[in-house]
């Protein structure tokens, strides 16, 4: 049901309107802007690469544990000094293990420092594949010019504010199944995410630079999404529900608010570990950072939330 905001949701719907309103260069095409890695796209894999970092300017689910805020990251004369790109690959490896089980990704959009580590593909996606859904259902709906109907509507808050898997089959479907996100996909240049065929979104596999990828095209004013549905966009991930808003937003000031999509599931062909996934837009220093941490092979899902939010402080070291 389409409901009106809740007051608490204000401070978010500002920095949606702070992002909108500052940008941070052009989306599509810039697959570079997530790390210092070649300009070539990389075929999806599920083997790491050493860590980067880059100063260039950019153009139905378990009960949540509880996180804990973490202390502002702003720096300051005594800060103390970044991470390398060898020191976070190390801790990251360190943390997560090797294999494939960790992809990372940041980009602040004031500076144009970036940092990237981990998989070149093939991470699970699980339910964070629901921000892709959602871009690709908008970009079609300002080509066709069409809006979406109230029962879309409620669809769409359903599977981004509350990860409803109901809701997001339903506009799977509607978009034309893994065929119309593919489109849409190509449109933002991704190239390590690879869709599944067989109507299981959740199985579909990606990196942390495609998913960044996706964040850009909500706050840049290159995005081949319009303004409009880049705050349509923006409002959902700031009205995410309570229980859902572990993750990346760990590593922000204190106090500071995050807009963030999760994604966790047991995968059957794992072995029953866990994929968990979270990515968004958070407050570092003062500073709005694009984020994505993506983990698989976690032996449950409260561990697998812990080593996410621990490889997002890591990563916001690095910036």
């Amino acid at each position: 049901m389409l409901t009106s905001r809740p007051a608490a949701t204000m401070a978010l719907s500002a920095l949606a309107a702070l992002l909108l309103a500052t940008g941070c260069g052009s989306a599509a095409g810039s697959r570079n802007q997530a790390g210092a890695g070649s300009t070539t796209a990389t075929p999806a894999s599920t083997s790491a690469s050493p860590a980067s970092t880059s100063a260039s300017p950019s153009s139905s689910a378990p009960t949540s544990p509880t996180s804990t805020p973490a202390s502002s990251a702003a720096r300051s004369s005594t800060a103390a000094p970044r991470l390398s790109a060898a020191q976070l690959a190390a801790k990251l490896t360190g943390l997560f293990g090797t294999g494939g089980s960790y992809s990372v990704a940041a980009l602040d959009l004031t500076t144009g420092r970036s940092s990237q580590a981990g998989a070149h593909g093939g991470m699970v996606l699980a339910s964070l594949v629901k921000l892709d859904i959602l871009e690709t259902l908008l970009y079609q709906r300002q080509r066709s010019g069409q809006p979406l109907t109230a029962g879309q509507e409620d669809d769409v808050e359903a599977m981004i504010e509350h990860s409803d898997n109901a809701a997001a089959d339903r506009l799977f479907r509607l978009i034309g199944q893994h065929q119309g996100m593919a489109r849409y996909n190509a449109v933002l240049d991704l190239h390590d995410t690879v869709l599944d065929t067989e109507g299981l979104w959740g199985l579909s596999t990606t990196s942390a630079n495609d998913q960044l990828q996706l964040l850009q095209a909500l706050v840049s004013p290159g995005s081949p999404l319009t303004a409009a549905s880049r705050k349509h966009a923006l409002d959902l991930l700031g009205d995410v529900e309570a229980d859902q808003r572990w993750g990346v937003g760990a590593a922000g000031d204190r106090g500071s608010a995050a807009l963030n999509k999760n994604g966790w599931l047991g995968v059957d062909d794992d072995q029953g570990r866990w994929a968990v996934n979270s990515g968004g837009v958070v407050r570092i220093g003062g500073h709005q950072v694009l984020m994505v941490v993506l983990s698989q092979h976690q032996p449950d899902f409260s561990t697998g939330v812990s080593r996410v939010e621990r490889a997002a402080g890591l990563l916001a070291a690095t910036l």
